[in-house]
């Protein structure tokens, strides 16, 4: 094979994985987006990984997700995907599934049963310290 013509296949092929590789990362992007907070666990609210490479690592609540036609509503906030007691809804602060999150960040995550919701959230927390404050 020619240097010229195997240079020009290895760019074709080069530019291809970029193009796959960057639709991919925007649609994950966009599927957190759609969640009413995402910043704290980021990929592990679906995935079983912090660093996922397809969506064969989904964790209980990722595979729900997906099931759900990647829509957070109503439907999935109130199930309880992985099973620790706390809909998923309540963890991920929007209990009624509107999209808009009743407080600004993740209570627990709802893909992993050992990690549950506070009993008291932070800004609770800050409240009941500054009663006991001089």
């Amino acid at each position: 094979m020619r240097p010229k013509l195997r240079r020009e296949i290895i760019l074709v092929f080069a530019c291809a994985a970029v193009l796959f590789t960057a639709g991919t990362l925007k649609s994950r992007e966009d599927y957190m987006t759609s969640l009413p907070v995402y910043k704290h666990f980021k990929c592990l609210l679906c995935h079983a990984s912090a660093r996922p490479t397809s969506s064969s690592d989904l964790n209980v609540f990722g595979a729900a997700y997906r099931a759900n036609g990647h829509s957070w509503d109503a439907a999935i906030a109130i199930a309880d995907s992985d099973g620790d007691g706390y809909a998923n809804g309540i963890e991920l602060g929007d209990e009624n599934g509107d999209g808009t999150a009743e407080i600004g960040f993740e209570r627990s995550n709802p893909g992993d049963r050992s990690n549950t919701p506070n009993s008291v959230d932070l800004g609770t927390w800050g409240l009941l310290k500054s009663l006991f404050e001089d």
